[in-house]
Parts: C-alpha cells; sequence; structure tokens
C-alpha cells in the first residue's frame, strides 16, 4: 500500500509550527490587551478546553490531516487513565480515532480511502501498556516514582495528537472535506484550521455547525 510522501508529513509540521508562532504571538497580545475579545487563536496557546488545531495539506493523490487537542476534548480528563472505567474509555477513544473515515467524508467522486492513522498521546501509551497485566504489574512495583513523575508530567501536558492519511483515486474531484469529527467528539467545540491544498492556502474556524472545507 502507498504511502503519504514524506514531504505531507513536512508541511504538516511547518504548519503546526506556524500555528503555535501566531498563538504565541496573540498571546502575548491579549496580555496587554484586554479589552480585545476573545481569540480563540490565543486561547489555543493556553490550552483552553473545547478548542484543538486541524491541519491539512493534499498534494496529488495524497491527503494528509493533523489533529492537535487538549486531551479533556476527546476523553473527558486529562490524568493518567488508571481505573477499568478510564482505561476503557481510553482504549475506546483510540478505537474511535483510527476509524478516521468516519472521522472526515470526501466527496464519493473523488475515491478517498484511509491510509493510515498514527497516534501519540501518554494517555494512549498508558492504556497500552495496561493492556499486559503483567507488565503493568511489574512497572507498578519497580517504577512507581518514575510512574508518578510521568503522570504530573502528563497532567500538566495532557495533549492528543493524530495524523490521519488518505489516499484519493480521482483528487480532481476533490472539492470539499466535512469534518465530521465534532459529532464523534462533542467536548471539541472549535478547531482552528490550517489548510495548504491545490487552491492554496487557508485558514479559519471550524465548528459543529461550519464543519466544512471548501477548496
Amino acid at each position: 500500500m502507498r504511502t503519504t510522501p514524506i514531504l505531507l508529513t513536512g508541511l504538516l509540521i511547518a504548519l503546526s509550527l506556524n500555528l503555535q508562532a501566531e498563538e504565541h504571538t496573540h498571546g502575548h497580545a491579549s496580555a496587554h490587551d484586554h479589552h480585545d475579545g476573545h481569540d480563540h487563536s490565543a486561547s489555543l496557546g493556553a490550552h483552553e478546553h473545547g478548542v484543538g488545531s486541524l491541519n491539512l495539506v493534499i498534494d496529488g493523490h495524497a491527503v494528509a490531516i493533523e489533529l492537535d487537542s487538549p486531551a479533556d476534548n476527546l476523553l473527558g480528563f486529562e490524568y493518567m487513565p488508571t481505573s477499568d472505567a478510564d482505561l476503557s474509555k481510553t482504549r475506546e477513544i483510540m478505537t474511535r480515532l483510527e476509524q478516521a473515515d468516519s472521522l472526515f467524508a470526501f466527496p464519493t467522486a473523488a475515491g478517498c480511502q484511509l491510509d493510515k492513522v498514527e497516534l501519540e498521546s501518554a494517555q494512549f501509551d498508558a492504556a497500552k501498556q495496561a493492556n499486559n497485566a503483567h507488565d503493568a504489574h511489574h512497572h507498578a512495583s519497580h517504577e512507581h516514582e518514575h510512574e508518578h513523575n510521568e503522570h504530573k508530567q502528563a497532567d500538566a501536558h495532557a495533549d492528543i495528537s493524530a495524523q490521519f492519511h488518505f489516499l484519493c483515486s480521482q483528487p480532481a474531484a476533490l472539492n470539499q472535506i466535512e469534518v465530521i469529527l465534532f459529532e464523534a467528539f462533542p467536548g471539541t467545540e472549535t478547531l482552528l484550521l490550517q489548510a495548504i491544498t491545490p487552491a492554496g492556502q487557508q485558514g479559519g474556524e471550524l465548528s459543529a455547525t461550519q464543519n466544512i472545507i471548501r477548496f
């Protein structure tokens, strides 16, 4: 199976860094200008719940989408999952993200299919480790202090990153993407969009009621 070109990953990283730079700039501006309305771009830099970022790159037949979100938007919590209920919830969210063809809708004529999904989160790592009871017991017995430190670090930086790669057999028919992940993750209220498509570069805000990226 073909994989998304490395160039797409590089462009996604560039978009992500550009968004972070804008957030940093807006964040400093907000600190000196409190009367300026609520700026979601600045808010994301402050880890605002309900707000995430969505980066999109289209290159030929390949479509790469990157979601960066506070864990609370997707999981409903930001601490490390240890209880059976929290571990079950975490695995459920992992599965839902891996089924990315139910999170994004493409024009049928474009013939787009999911190629691969890459997930990154401390909570997801914890859920994977807990799948093996023996390993979980081993870590609990011999690395309790290490895990305690990781727990605090995860609480301070509880973000989830997901990259979705699609391949489209008829990219000329790809003129929009509907972002339907708002239905799957109601805790996500706003996504800050940055996109590079054949039509050029664009940005904006997506929500449950304005969830179509047109290009």
